[in-house]
């Protein structure tokens, strides 16, 4: 007997991330409370900032912190925090900015 399969990339590239958006929610909050650890913290907005935002099955770790990304880049004057980027990091493959 001879059986073939057709696999449709993108069709069981959306059923993984569909059927992974809660571990990767787990895995996000994680991160996202290990940078909270890691931030500095001058008046806390950075720190506060950190959270975990889920859109369909997207996950995002953001910071609402208007200043975020020049703290976690930083800049010409300042130095980089990158306590998102280090967690992102520590957790699997990362593909965002790289720190100053």
């Amino acid at each position: 007997m001879v059986v073939r399969i057709t696999i449709f990339d993108a069709q069981a590239a959306r059923e993984a991330r569909r059927i992974s958006t809660d571990d990767r929610a787990d895995i996000a909050r994680e991160a996202a409370d290990e940078a909270r650890a890691h931030a500095p913290v001058l008046t806390g907005d950075y720190r506060d900032g950190i959270d975990v935002e889920v859109d369909g099955d997207r996950v995002y770790l953001v910071d609402n912190d208007e200043l975020a990304l020049h703290k976690e880049y930083g800049t010409s004057d300042t130095p980089a925090h990158a306590a998102l980027t280090d967690a992102a990091r520590s957790r699997g493959r990362y593909s965002g900015w790289k720190p100053k």
